[in-house]
């Protein structure tokens, strides 16, 4: 029986193969969109574009938790459970209620990412280099509290319209978006303890590539940072980021994946989200 056990949402956002890998079991968030159902042959974003129409989402209900519980209970001997942020989502609160029917509660540790896609992402990698380590899970909580607060993500949206639909955008800050962007200037998202606010601005260029990647290169400036990319129907301009930053900046990025439906039907098409720490 292996020490401890990983499990996280599909809000994470991180490769299959990594997912496999690494033996992360992940709990699949719901999304309800009708018109997906009635024109399958159209991808959810080109939907999103033609109709405006709003995807529904939800958290995992507690039994999807609990049935990961039970299927990690035969291999490990404790489970560490990675949500994304309690500010932004119920799924802490639905895995919280599954330990509590769970035979054997003080098995499984609870952990608030205060994060969400490849910022939970980079939290679930740092989590599976520690238990590599065969640190003690107590310890390896108290270093995901600390570093989850030093996760920097940069949210670039074509349009704020479905995040403010949804909720997860205000409107005074869709208004300012709008704004800043008809002025020239690329705002950028972010979570602050927990939550998505505005978080920057790109006052040197509109160009959405170059807003983004100076970004980074400041970051890079302070010392070696680690990279996650997550992208909704914008793969090529992923990978150019990708290598840009690869070789201008030397830094590897750790993963490059597309982000779940539930994600992208908060944020909309054309989204790119990229998180960053400094190790």
């Amino acid at each position: 029986m292996e020490k401890i056990g990983i499990i996280t949402e599909d809000i994470c956002s991180l490769p299959e193969k990594m997912i496999k890998d690494f033996k992360i079991e992940v709990v699949k968030t719901r999304l309800y969109f009708p018109e997906w159902e009635k024109f399958p042959e159209k991808n959810l974003y080109q939907l999103m574009r033609e109709t405006k129409a709003l995807p529904k989402t939800s958290a995992p209900p507690p039994g999807d938790y609990l049935k990961a519980y039970q299927k990690l209970d035969r291999d490990f001997e404790k489970i560490l459970v990675i949500t994304t942020s309690s500010r932004l989502s119920a799924c802490f609160n639905s895995a919280f209620q599954a330990r509590e029917l769970f035979y054997k509660p003080e098995k499984v540790f609870l952990f608030d990412s205060w994060q969400a896609v490849c910022g939970q992402g980079l939290l679930v990698l740092k989590a599976v280099e520690l238990i590599r380590e065969n640190r003690e899970i107590e310890e390896i909580v108290e270093s995901l509290d600390q570093l989850k607060k030093k996760i920097k993500v940069f949210g670039f949206l074509k349009t704020t319209y479905w995040a403010e639909k949804i909720g997860r955008v205000s409107k005074w800050q869709g208004i300012i978006f709008k704004i800043l962007k008809a002025f020239g200037v690329y705002p950028y998202l972010g979570f602050k303890e927990g939550r998505v606010k505005l978080t920057g601005f790109n006052f040197w260029t509109a160009d959405e590539f170059e807003g983004i990647f100076n970004q980074l290169k400041h970051q890079a400036k302070k010392g070696k940072i680690r990279v996650g990319i997550n992208f909704t129907d914008n793969i090529e301009f992923a990978f150019k980021l990708k290598e840009k930053i690869s070789k201008e900046l030397e830094v590897e990025v750790s993963f490059l994946s597309m982000v779940p439906p539930i994600v992208g039907a908060n944020s909309g098409p054309g989204t790119i989200l990229v998180a960053c720490y400094h190790v």
